[in-house]
């Protein structure tokens, strides 16, 4: 089954597909087993400030951004499942090294290499499902595998919360990598979906980002920098507020963002992503301005719900936009350079927004990220977007 790559499938739900979604669950879960202990184990046992919190945290994207397009490429030349299987080695190595990452240099070493695997993995799932789907299902398909991506942070930090506080941050590390060692074997036994004369030749000059890959990655950003915001600012904004806690809020975005992805799965392809992705972002500027300008339970409560609809549709959708007419043998090259945007956005953001919630505060981190949605909007349903979402609802017609 391993030896070959399949043929292109007239339906959706095969077992190669499942076993994707399986493998990409298993590994995502393993990351997010990370999210809230790290920062913790930084400011704990190692004795780190915040600053060092800060390092620790955005190695991860450092190395994430350098790698993405390399790994595209290289999944285009080489295959999806080398790189499904190199990105979940080089997970079960970081996992298993915290155990010895004891001083903070250490721990930005894994925390590298996490960013590395997570690279490799991510392009080459993305890529394998975008090979797997017939041409008129590829925005549900895109839209499922981002399921298994958000179930696996969503189920991490519970696993990894629960190790930390009743065994201590060794029982954590040592979780991440036995996940880390159930995505390797999913992978393993993965079929490889790029056929042998649908590769890439090698040599010659190529980009570091692939053209087709800037526009829809800029879209990406547009979107994902309010999550960023969101994810960095409002446990803040509710101490401030004298809330009792923001889990609820974290809790409500999860289950829209799912429940939306999951029922809403075959719009990207109904609607046309051009279309899907412009009123998605136009949802993700609202709901962001509702709660900058309402900064109160009841006004973050409808703003979470309004941002999560937008979240839910904006990737999926613009990475269908993405990969619409490109061919086998550069689609790992373009998910690469789009999906970079996200860790782009996620590691400026914060930064940036953080310098002006000092001076203007913490509701105008959300209306600053409510602009560069609703620029993206713009630009995909009234400026030069506009021209290939139409092109999206005919292909996808």
């Amino acid at each position: 089954m391993t030896a070959g790559a399949i043929a292109k499938p007239s339906r959706l739900y095969t077992l190669p597909f499942i076993a994707i979604f399986a493998a990409t669950l298993a590994f995502f879960t393993s990351s997010g087993v990370f999210l809230p202990t790290t920062p913790r184990f930084t400011v704990g046992p190692l004795g780190g400030d915040d600053a060092a919190v800060g390092l620790v945290l955005g190695s991860f994207s450092v190395s994430s951004i350098l790698l993405k397009p390399f790994a595209g490429r290289l999944a285009d030349r080489r295959g999806r499942r080398l790189l499904l299987i190199a990105g979940s080695i080089a997970m079960v190595i970081a996992s298993f090294g915290h155990l010895v990452a004891l001083t903070i240099p250490l721990l930005i070493v894994m925390r590298l290499l996490l960013g590395a695997a997570e690279a490799m993995f991510f392009v080459a799932a993305m890529a394998a499902i975008t090979d797997l789907a017939p041409e008129h299902r590829r925005g549900e398909a895109i839209s499922l595998i981002s399921i298994a991506l958000y179930l696996g942070v969503a189920i991490g930090p519970v696993i990894g919360e629960v190790l930390q506080a009743s065994v201590g941050f060794e029982s954590a590390w040592i979780a991440a990598g036995i996940l880390a060692v159930v995505a390797v074997a999913l992978s393993w036994f993965a079929p490889e979906t790029l056929p042998r004369e649908s590769r890439a030749v090698a040599g010659g000059r190529v980009a570091w980002l692939h053209p087709r890959g800037i526009e829809p990655g800029l879209l990406v950003l547009c979107g994902a920098w309010g999550m960023g915001a969101y994810f960095a600012f409002l446990p803040l904004l509710g101490d401030e507020l004298g809330l009792d806690g923001v889990s609820g809020y974290l809790a409500a975005f999860a289950i829209i963002v799912v429940g939306l992805r999951i029922v809403g799965a075959r719009l990207p392809d109904r609607l046309g992503p051009g279309r899907l992705s412009g009123t998605a972002l136009t949802f993700t500027a609202t709901g962001l301005v509702i709660a900058g300008l309402a900064p109160s339970e009841v006004g973050l409560w409808a703003g979470t719900a309004v941002f999560a609809v937008g979240v839910a549709f904006t990737f999926p959708a613009i990475v269908a936009l993405a990969v619409l007419g490109i061919p086998p043998e550069e689609r790992g090259a373009v998910t690469g350079t789009t999906s970079l945007f996200i860790d782009v956005a996620f590691g400026l953001s914060p930064a940036l927004l953080g310098l002006l919630a000092g001076v203007a505060g913490y509701p105008s981190t959300f209306l600053v990220s409510a602009a560069f949605a609703a620029v993206g909007a713009a630009w995909l349903l009234l400026g030069r977007g506009r021209g290939r979402g139409r092109a999206a609802v005919r292909l996808s017609a």
